[in-house]
């Protein structure tokens, strides 16, 4: 899984915001407010990623365990989904 292409970062003041760009502008109005640990997994999820990738980078960043880390990716992937961030390659 990967962040759709036309889905990009912005800093605002000292938040970071997902926005959308092209033809997601449309479909999705809004805006997503990411906390660190978020636009961590955002820029890693620039690229394909698996889940457990994404787990074992956020254990290595953060030098959380895994239960915690696996908690963290879950609840970010589904907010992504929901919200049709993501495309499957």
């Amino acid at each position: 899984m990967k962040v759709k292409e036309e889905y990009v970062l912005k800093t605002v003041g000292n938040q970071t915001i997902v926005v959308p760009t092209g033809k997601e502008a449309v479909r999705f109005q809004g805006m997503i407010t990411l906390n660190k640990t978020a636009k961590f997994l955002f820029l890693l999820l620039k690229e394909e990623q698996s889940e457990d990738t994404l787990v074992q980078k956020l254990i290595e960043h953060y030098e959380v365990d895994e239960q915690r880390a696996r908690t963290d990716v879950k609840a970010f992937i589904e907010l992504l989904e929901k919200h049709q961030l993501l495309e499957t390659v």
